[in-house]
């Protein structure tokens, strides 16, 4: 089998600066570290910075859209969320409200906007590397809707009918020669779904918004892999974030 590669899958996507992995490395407010590939996709924009990608996991939180923070009663709500020891974090990509924490890796691709690309390209990009990553752990996912996962879409990746990542994109710039595109997938590796729903639930519910959630429409990679991946929450992410680390720089050439 030929192992995935930028060059010869996507040759849209060579630009004349390499691709690069970047980091957060500061120690900022939460919101900070949390749209940190916001900040790497201004500097694309601007010309800073060449295609980025970005490989973390945040401190525990919720994630919100702008849309979504336009819902009624949403500060409040947000201050109720907190005093429970879940943040509220707005950020741009869409999407929908998504639990982080010690047990969420969060990918992603950002780079200069090119002719002809669109966002279906931007979502197979990202659902053909994540199915390559989860291959290597013997699992098979699809694309697909999950009803009753919370931020469902038609490009979550699914196994056996249960979503295990989501995916979102920001398109920035409008028609300036640097516009620029964000695409980020969010990969559940080890959480307590049942809590994460409830708190999305509990905010959805503090606004008034009728949309609720079942934590059964949604797995882990803990999960999926069974008696496989019996290390301690800790030392299980580790390996995670280093194996996709792996492949995404060889699947992006990076040497360093």
């Amino acid at each position: 089998m030929v192992s995935p590669n930028i060059t010869r899958d996507y040759n849209a996507l060579q630009f004349d600066q390499p691709w690069a992995l970047k980091s957060f490395s500061g120690h900022g407010e939460l919101a900070q570290q949390v749209t940190f590939d916001e900040r790497l996709l201004k500097q694309v924009i601007n010309g800073e910075s060449g295609p980025s990608l970005c490989i973390q996991c945040d401190p525990r939180c919720l994630v919100t859209t702008v849309r979504e923070s336009r819902m009624a009663n949403f500060e409040t709500a947000c201050q109720e969320l907190s005093a429970q020891g879940w943040p509220v974090i707005v950020r741009c990509t869409g999407g929908a409200c998504v639990p982080q924490g010690p047990g969420v890796l969060n990918l992603s691709v950002i780079h200069p906007k090119v002719r002809g690309w669109s966002l279906e390209d931007g979502y197979t990009l990202l659902c053909n590397l994540l199915t390559s990553f989860l291959k290597s752990y013997g699992l098979t996912p699809t694309t697909g809707e999950v009803p009753g996962s919370f931020c469902d879409g038609r490009f979550n990746l699914q196994v056996g009918g249960q979503k295990l990542v989501g995916t979102a994109q920001r398109w920035a710039g409008g028609s300036r020669e640097n516009a620029a595109v964000l695409a980020h997938a969010c990969l559940l590796v080890d959480l307590d779904l049942a809590e994460a729903t409830e708190k999305i639930n509990t905010l959805y519910q503090l606004c008034g918004n009728s949309q609720q959630f079942t934590p059964e429409a949604c797995t882990t990679l803990r999960d999926c892999l069974g008696e496989v991946g019996q290390q301690s929450g800790e030392e299980f992410m580790v390996d995670v974030e280093q194996r996709l680390t792996v492949l995404v720089k060889d699947y992006f050439n990076i040497s360093s």
